[in-house]
């Protein structure tokens, strides 16, 4: 049970199951260890009591380091790497370095005094003791190898998970902001036309109402079709022209081969209204909008005759849109205003994301 929990706490702490590498590094590492303080000739004429000496202390280090690291990084989990944590780690590799070369010089000894010729080098001579400093700082890179490639991919994977959520939380934010602009306009519409024609301030609420209700069915998605889109549209322009009589003409050219693709939602209808918001609508200067499917885009052009009166507007519309397309698909909308037109250009997205 105690060998499962010291298993489970450096899984945790280092991010992977460590047995399979001591299975293979610790007779790897004594063999090479054995082999560098006794030579080639000692470890052939010990009749292998070299090597169980080099296993020894190969084993003894790795375990008391393991255990030391274990707990290093317990207490300082992070990457800053503070005075009191260098003293921490250094004061503590040296006691345990001091410790078991002693205790364990001690125990071969004991162990195998037939052979105390064959273990000179394995007691406190200088060789012996660098070539186990080596060991150590072998054991130790390695662990912290690893330590701060799996913490690198955790930190990396935590990011990517918070950008997500920042990301959807925005993207709501933004999804929200297009209910309560749209009620605001459309009370405003229905304003004007009360007084007038009561009748069709009837069939002009019906209409608000099912575009009101397309609204509250596609604001949660990330993505609709082209197809569901333009059919959301219909009952909005329905709006419009009612309001307008005449004064604006929007015209549908989205080829229907892209109907199964798709396109945030709401977003034509944004793009609209922009359109409607900021320009000139008139009898002598009707306002026209197209609908295009050119090069992978889908195209809203007006002609450009700017309100030159001071009007309450959010600025919201446009970077709506922008906002939108690069939270949720990391894509750039294009903009482009020339003398007479204004144009927008909304990736076309083949897929559902």
């Amino acid at each position: 049970m105690c060998n499962l929990t010291a298993v489970k706490d450096t899984t945790h702490i280092y991010g992977f199951d460590d047995r399979w590498l001591m299975l293979f590094g610790i007779p790897i590492v004594s063999v090479s260890a054995t082999i560098m303080i006794f030579g080639v000739n000692g470890l052939m004429n010990s009749n292998g009591i070299c090597l169980i000496a080099g296993a020894l202390f190969t084993t003894a280090y790795w375990f008391s380091f393991r255990y030391l690291q274990k707990n290093y990084h317990m207490k300082y989990p992070g990457y800053e790497f503070t005075s009191s944590r260098l003293f921490y780690i250094g004061s503590r590799m040296l006691f345990m370095f001091l410790a078991v070369k002693y205790a364990m010089s001690f125990v071969v000894h004991a162990i195998l005094p037939p052979h105390i010729e064959y273990m000179q080098g394995g007691g406190i001579g200088i060789e012996s003791t660098l070539i186990s400093i080596l060991l150590i700082a072998f054991i130790f890179f390695v662990y912290e190898g690893i330590y701060y490639l799996n913490r690198s991919k955790t930190i990396e994977l935590e990011k990517r998970e918070l950008e997500q959520i920042t990301s959807e939380q925005k993207l709501s934010t933004l999804k929200n902001q297009v209910n309560p602009h749209f009620l605001f306009n459309s009370l405003n519409t229905l304003v004007t036309i009360i007084p007038e024609e009561p009748d069709l301030a009837i069939e002009f609420v019906q209409q608000m109402s099912k575009t009101y209700r397309n609204i509250l069915e596609y604001r949660d998605e990330k993505l609709v079709t082209i197809e569901q889109e333009l059919k959301a549209l219909d009952s909005y322009i329905y709006l419009l022209k009612t309001r307008f009589h005449g004064k604006i003409h929007i015209y549908n050219n989205i080829d229907k081969k892209h109907f199964k693709d798709f396109i945030l939602p709401l977003s034509l209808q944004i793009l609209i209204e922009n359109a409607v918001k900021h320009n000139i609508t008139s009898n002598t200067k009707p306002l026209k909008v197209e609908l295009n499917s050119t090069d992978g885009y889908i195209t809203v052009v007006n002609n450009l005759q700017k309100k030159t009166q001071n009007y309450n507007s959010t600025k919201m519309g446009l970077a709506n849109i922008r906002s939108r397309y690069k939270l949720l698909v990391d894509q750039e909308i294009e903009v482009h205003e020339t003398q007479d037109n204004f144009i927008v250009r909304l990736p076309i997205i083949k897929s559902a994301q």
